[in-house]
């Protein structure tokens, strides 16, 4: 195929199997790293959630200071004035109150994992009768969708208990599993 007849998509294509190639060294190295960070966050899932919940809440905390100093640099002709210094403020408290008590951090997270995981395997229901309709393989999007849904009752059935490691240990297996996808491409783009 000539680059003359190459559409915008193949074009980008290409560009994106040229960049892989020429720097697959550095994204092995990054899966490497997001594998080991995984399998770490995998066998102490105590330490990875602890570790992600403080650095919600500081990250929570940055954001609402950022909020009120921007906010009080625009001024009270900013429309929204009384509405930004309140969500800064809301925002600053709530990290600090996660920095200093992690533990309901992670119960709050913990939380939010079990809604995640619902509204997933809800959303995956309604895509398993769309292709059940079609005559695709609905089953298997049904099994992912009982699946989230187990996932989220677990969580939620086992709180306060569960908050202790199941953040750790879902970042653990989401940062193994993307790691190995991304060595896998890596090194095919090799």
């Amino acid at each position: 195929m000539s680059h003359a007849t190459l559409t915008p998509s193949g074009e980008l294509e290409r560009d994106v199997r040229r960049h892989l190639h020429h720097h697959w060294k550095g994204y092995a190295v990054q899966a490497v790293l997001m594998m080991a960070a995984g399998a770490l966050a995998i066998l102490v899932p105590f330490a990875a959630t602890l570790a992600s919940t403080l650095f919600f809440g500081w990250l929570l905390a940055a954001l609402g200071l950022v909020g009120l100093v921007a906010t009080a640099r625009a001024g009270r002709a900013f429309g929204g004035f009384g509405t930004g210094l309140a969500i800064g403020a809301a925002t600053l408290v709530l990290g600090l109150l996660i920095v200093v008590d992690p533990f309901a951090g992670a119960v709050a997270l913990t939380t939010l994992l079990a809604i995640y995981f619902m509204l997933l395997g809800l959303a995956t229901f309604a895509m398993a009768n769309a292709f059940r309709v079609s005559g695709g393989r609905f089953w298997l999007l049904a099994l992912a969708g009982i699946v989230n849904v187990g996932l989220a009752l677990f969580l939620v059935v086992g709180l306060p208990g569960t908050a202790v490691w199941a953040v750790g240990l879902f970042l653990g297996i989401s940062l193994l599993s993307s790691g190995a996808s991304l060595l896998a491409a890596a090194l095919r783009a090799r």
